[in-house]
C-alpha cells in the first residue's frame, strides 16, 4: 500500500516526458491499487467517481489528468455560454470540464451508447450537481439503426469497442445526428467513437452547415480502414465545408495540411469563416 501511494504522489502531477511510459508500465504489471476511487484532477474543480480497474480509471486516478494536450485546446477554443456536443462521452470527463468551461449560461448534450459507462457517466454528473449536462444513451451516425456490439465489461478498458463489429450481445440504438440536434445551436463538437468518427459527421451535416461549430475528432488509420472510405474522407467532406484543420500534439495544435501521411492522432477543425 505504502509502495502504492508513493508511486501515485511520483505520478500525480502536470505532464512530465515519460509519465505516460510509467503509467502504462505499472499499469500493466499491476503495480496500482484496484478499485473505485472518487478524486479532483489536477486540471478542473470538479470530481469524478473511476474505477482503477480501467486504464482510464487508473489513468485518472494516478496521474490527475486524461489527455492534457485535448484539454488544453478546450480551454482556449470554449467559451461560456456555448453548447457542446460530446459525441463518444466515455464515463465523462471530458464532459465534466465542458460543464465547467460552458457555465451554466451553457449546455452539454453527452451521448454514450455503452450501458456501463452511461451509468458511470451520469453518476458522475450528479455527483457535481451539474444541471446543464443531458446525457443520451445513444450512439450517432448517419442512419437510425439498433445495433448489437460486443462489449467487455471485464476488459482494463471496456468503453472500447467499435460500431463495425456487430456480432455482440449488447444491443445500442445508433441516431442520425441532425434529427437529435433539430434547430438547437451548436458551438463545438468532440468526436471519440473508433473510427466512426466520419458517420457522425455525415449524420450532422445539416449542424454543422448551419452553425459552424469547431470540431475535434479522433482519427486512426487501422479504424478508419474499417469504413471503406477514403484515406482522407472526412478531411475532403469539411475541407469542402470551408474548414482547415490542426494535429492537436502534445506541445500545441499544429496545422495539418498532408492529411495522408497521417497515421492516426486527435484534430481540431476550424471554420474558415
Amino acid at each position: 500500500m505504502l509502495l502504492k501511494n508513493i508511486i501515485r504522489i511520483i505520478l500525480r502531477r502536470p505532464f512530465f516526458k515519460g509519465q505516460d511510459r510509467l503509467f502504462n508500465y505499472l499499469f500493466k504489471k499491476n503495480k496500482l491499487n484496484q478499485g473505485w476511487r472518487t478524486v479532483k484532477p489536477i486540471q478542473g474543480n470538479f470530481k469524478i467517481n473511476c474505477d482503477t480497474a480501467t486504464w482510464i480509471g487508473a489513468k485518472i486516478v494516478y496521474t490527475g489528468n486524461y489527455e492534457p494536450a485535448l484539454k488544453n485546446v478546450f480551454k482556449s477554443q470554449i467559451k461560456k455560454g456555448y453548447r457542446v456536443l460530446d459525441v463518444g462521452a466515455n464515463i465523462g470527463f471530458h464532459t465534466l470540464f465542458f460543464a465547467e468551461l460552458v457555465g451554466e449560461q451553457g449546455s452539454i448534450i453527452a451521448f454514450e451508447p455503452v450501458p456501463y459507462n452511461f451509468k458511470t457517466l451520469n453518476y458522475n454528473i450528479s455527483l457535481n450537481n451539474f444541471h446543464h449536462i443531458k446525457t443520451k444513451n445513444i450512439a450517432l451516425g448517419n442512419k437510425n439503426e439498433q445495433i448489437s456490439i460486443v462489449v467487455d465489461e471485464k476488459s482494463t478498458n471496456p468503453g472500447t469497442f467499435n460500431l463495425f463489429d456487430q456480432s455482440g450481445d449488447t444491443l445500442i440504438t445508433c441516431c442520425i445526428g441532425d434529427e437529435i440536434i433539430g434547430d438547437e445551436k451548436v458551438d463545438f463538437i468532440k468526436i471519440d467513437v473508433e473510427g466512426y468518427e466520419s458517420f457522425v459527421i455525415q449524420g450532422l451535416l445539416g449542424t454543422i452547415k448551419k452553425n459552424r461549430p469547431k470540431i475535434i475528432f479522433e482519427y486512426d488509420i487501422h479504424y478508419h480502414k474499417k469504413t471503406g472510405l477514403a484515406k482522407d474522407y472526412i478531411f475532403s467532406l469539411l475541407s469542402d465545408l470551408n474548414y482547415r484543420f490542426m494535429h492537436i500534439y502534445q506541445e500545441g495544435p499544429m496545422a495539418l495540411d498532408n492529411f495522408n501521411e497521417l497515421k492516426s492522432g486527435n484534430i481540431l477543425a476550424l471554420p474558415n469563416d
